[in-house]
């Protein structure tokens, strides 16, 4: 490994480090990196075409793009000016001595090709190419000392990979601390993971995230690219304005505590073939239904408004709310909330936003002290529905 230029980022606040490395060299540090960091386990399955041409490219010597690393500011002893700007020559060790601790923002389905490319030569016992490879140079950068939502900022701008990581993955390492702390019970599953949510207390992570942005932004949408730049705005102002709460902690257990008392209160409804649907039912019980991101969107905007409306002053307010809620037949209850989802799957353009569109409305009623349909699920569904009937017809 050789360092041929380093750079501070005044916009991360982090030092740049290029280095020149041996593929061999590389690939060892990048074992660490997919064995200890869950957010970089999942590859992606498409463009396999592309990766195939560019294993073939590799040996013969193809010059790839630099693979972009972080050693993040939290890495304990890691953010040493003084040793970058006066001891280059140690810079190699410090890397080599956190590669455990290393992300990679841009190169990761590059580092996999060079992964599948050695183990495919190495069953091959191809050892002439194999020796060439080892020994090619490729280029990579290592920001050090950036703090995650530099890490965030980061992936968002660079576009120099091929397949770049996912939106809602980018999403998760921005919130990945949540993922340390004791969050009572409830289990939140990586888009990694690859799993679907099967019990109560289980949520997909990405799935709260959006439903805890709809209540930043007060939006039932989901988020794009440059909705998140400015999230990322919007989150450094709630971290100096909210010393003494925690907003996500607060709206993920008000979430958890709504799912349990309509999941309560379903009286273990299962949704039956009697229903003239014009396809698979919403969800199957209502377990299944309020672990998707439409209720959880619709839930975080409704709350966002009802505090901007001061129908309630914070989101603890909806927790003190939940034992009133009542359902009048459970059976009808639940069974006209999958028709009227049904009704909105065969008259909507975009399916899932006019889903969170309806699941907003619901929760503004059942929650709104002012409304005909407070603390009543039965009306409120109803309600939701006639709103969502006027806004788009």
């Amino acid at each position: 490994m050789r360092l041929l230029h380093r750079q501070y980022d005044k916009k991360v606040k982090a030092y740049n480090l290029l280095f020149e490395i041996r593929m061999e060299e590389y690939l060892s540090i990048a074992e660490q990196i997919l064995k200890s960091n869950a957010f970089q386990r999942r590859r992606v399955k498409s463009s396999s075409t592309v990766y195939s041409l560019l294993k073939e490219d590799l040996k013969t010597g193809c010059i790839i793009p630099p693979i972009v690393l972080a050693l993040s500011k939290n890495t304990e002893g890691i953010f040493d000016s003084k040793l970058i700007d006066n001891h280059p020559e140690k810079l190699k060790s410090l890397i080599i001595d956190h590669q455990k601790n290393l992300i990679i923002l841009d190169g990761l389905q590059r580092t996999y090709t060079i992964r599948d490319l050695f183990n495919s030569l190495r069953s091959s016992k191809d050892e002439t190419t194999l020796e060439k490879i080892s020994k090619f140079p490729i280029r990579i950068e290592v920001y050090v000392g950036i703090d995650k939502l530099g890490i965030l900022y980061r992936m968002l701008t660079l576009n120099s990979g091929q397949t770049p990581m996912s939106l809602r993955h980018q999403i998760e390492i921005l919130y990945s601390d949540y993922l340390e702390d004791d969050l009572d019970g409830i289990k939140l599953l990586l888009e990694a993971d690859d799993k679907t949510p099967q019990k109560e207390g289980e949520y997909k992570f990405k799935d709260i995230i959006e439903g805890f942005n709809s209540y930043i932004d007060r939006d039932y949408l989901t988020i794009d690219r440059n909705d998140i730049l400015e999230n990322i705005k919007t989150l450094e102002k709630l971290s100096k304005e909210n010393q003494e709460t925690d907003l996500f902690k607060e709206f993920l257990f008000t979430y958890n505590d709504l799912v349990s008392e309509l999941n309560k209160k379903s009286n273990n409804w299962e949704c039956g073939e009697e229903l003239d649907l014009s396809g698979q039912p919403f969800g199957k019980n209502a377990q299944k239904i309020f672990t998707k991101s439409q209720v959880m969107t619709g839930l975080g905007s409704a709350i966002g408004k009802l505090v901007d409306f001061k129908s309630i002053n914070e989101i603890k307010d909806i927790d003190k709310l939940l034992p009133e809620i009542t359902v009048d037949n459970t059976e009808d209850t639940f069974n006209n909330l999958i028709i009227k989802l049904d009704k909105i799957r065969t008259v909507a353009k975009k399916i899932g936003n006019d889903q969170r569109m309806f699941f907003h409305f619901l929760f503004r009623e059942l929650f709104n002290k002012k409304g005909e349909a407070y603390l009543n699920f039965s009306k409120a569904i109803d309600e939701a529905y006639l709103t969502y009937q006027s806004k788009t017809q």
